[in-house]
């Protein structure tokens, strides 16, 4: 009989239960506070640095940008006033009054500060100067006027200063000493490396008071301890894995799905043999039974993908509604006919459960095609680095949208100009799509530019630079105490302002 005392899912399963024991005898909720979490910490919370979501979502209540996105997903003046744009040229009169967490007020110097150290950095570590790329000048017109011109025709550049990459600063700050000061509803209070981020109430946050005098951010890894943390009334937020669909306790809270604009995939190398081949690649998505792994994994939580934009992004609706059929035995018979029967693929994924195991189930549809796969779980930087260099066969990623226009998921994704650190993993580069997205750039009419993306992504359909899989959101609970939270399609447009705590 196998024994199962060396199983790293039982030592995996010890190591979580000691971490569960430790969380809830070190724990003291503050009742004043929103209790939630994060599995990991942001490591440097600085919009010069900031590409991942959670420092992003920390980030997005400590400060604000000239613009922001709304809980529909639209774009919203923030610390914009008004404004007027041309393609070329956007005009910002600021809001007058608007206090830092310092008492200063905010005015066109410090705008012209934060972009600026990002645009002029000399740094070559900073990962968001493209943002500013096109900028030609920015300008002063006053105590809360800017201007900045762009060198050529950039038709969503507004929605780039939605992201915590151009989050507005004091000049004040001082980032050595994790001193960052901005306009948001919360400032940062406390900061304890790997354990815990405090962030306190701003009072003078010119949309009001926040409903909660703080917000608590524990560093929590594991999804088995913070479900035991809420479900012991020391977390206020709970998000629930993919492959969980229970519910809250009676009298524990609610459940609330968000429909995040999300696309899960599987990156194929298009730079190398045989994935440069679209017979291959076409193969590859009609072998995947991508209906069959949601319905068994996640009932009710996904919307298979016909596509790489998910419907509703900015109010755009994808070139087809259709997905692709499921045909093994036709796959099969073209993978035969490519003569790569047998062939071995190594399918890389993050070290996670839920990941490996959609990675197993799309290994069983490749493997009954004929295809010798191996799935690898990698550490999420090891990975990317791997990734980043082309050196896989395919991997199994999720694209979360930084704002909600279409361009933010067919541009990072798939023009040429972004292969690698850009975003394009998959390498794929085809003049159509880099022609077709170039000009949509400089489209500024909005349904035009949506007709041009229609193109652009029926060619990607074609040539298949991915195995679709499906447009995903999230589901969480919440304790009963809380009131007022709003879902929300973009992660930076939540704030936390208009949480209240009832009961507490």
């Amino acid at each position: 009989m196998k024994t199962e005392k060396n199983s790293p899912h039982l030592i995996r399963n010890i190591t979580a239960a000691l971490a569960v024991l430790m969380a809830s005898c070190g724990s003291v909720k503050d009742p004043r506070y929103f209790h939630t979490y994060t599995q990991s910490d942001p490591g440097i919370l600085d919009p010069f640095y900031s590409t991942d979501v959670i420092s992003g979502r920390i980030l997005t209540m400590i400060c604000n940008g000239l613009f922001a996105v709304d809980h529909e997903g639209k774009l919203a003046c923030d610390l914009a006033e008004s404004y007027s744009f041309d393609g070329t040229r956007l005009s910002v009169t600021l809001r007058s009054g608007v206090r830092f967490h310092d008492g200063e007020e905010l005015t066109a110097d410090d705008v012209l500060f934060s972009f600026r150290r990002v645009r002029d950095s000399s740094n070559p570590t900073s990962p968001r100067r493209w943002m500013f790329a096109s900028v030609a000048d920015m300008e002063k017109k006053g105590r809360y006027r800017i201007t900045l011109k762009l060198k050529t025709p950039h038709a969503v550049f507004p929605y780039l200063l939605t992201m915590p990459g151009s989050f507005i600063l004091s000049r004040n700050s001082d980032f050595s000493r994790r001193r960052i000061i901005g306009t948001g509803p919360f400032r940062l209070a406390e900061w304890k490396q790997d354990e815990s981020i405090l962030l306190l109430r701003h009072d003078a946050y010119f949309r009001g008071k926040p409903g909660v005098e703080g917000i608590e951010y524990r560093i929590i890894p594991e999804d088995l301890t913070a479900r035991f943390e809420f479900a012991s009334g020391k977390l206020d937020y709970f998000e629930m894995p993919f492959l969980s669909s229970i519910d809250p306790e009676p009298g524990k809270g609610r459940t609330v799905d968000i429909p995040e604009l999300s696309v899960h995939y599987i990156a194929l190398n298009c730079s190398r043999a045989p994935f440069n081949d679209r017979r291959f690649r076409r193969a590859l998505n009609r072998a995947v039974d991508g209906r069959t792994i949601m319905r068994s994994l996640f009932p009710g939580r996904f919307v298979l993908s016909t596509g790489p934009v998910p419907p509703g992004t900015g109010g755009y609706a994808p070139v087809s509604d259709s997905v692709t059929p499921f045909d093994p035995a036709g796959s099969r018979k073209d993978i035969e006919k490519l003569g790569l029967h047998g062939y071995r693929i190594t399918l890389l994924v993050k070290a996670d459960n839920q990941a490996v195991l959609t990675a197993r189930l799309v290994q069983h549809f490749l493997s009954s095609a004929g295809l010798d796969v191996a799935v690898l779980p990698l550490e999420w930087s090891a990975m990317k680095s791997r990734t980043l260099r082309g050196d896989f066969d395919m991997a199994y990623f999720t694209w979360h949208a930084d704002y909600p226009e279409p361009e933010n998921f067919l541009g990072p994704l798939f023009h040429s100009a972004n292969i690698g650190p850009g975003g394009n993993r998959s390498f794929f580069s085809d003049h159509r799509v880099d022609a077709l997205l170039d000009m949509a750039r400089r489209t500024i009419d909005r349904e035009k530019r949506f007709d041009i993306y229609r193109r652009a992504e029926g060619i990607i359909r074609s040539e298949a630079p991915w195995i679709f899989l499906w447009f995903g959101g999230k589901r969480v609970s919440l304790s009963e105490r809380v009131h007022g939270f709003e879902p929300y399609r973009v992660f930076t447009a939540f704030k936390g302002d208009g949480i209240r705590l009832i009961g507490r």
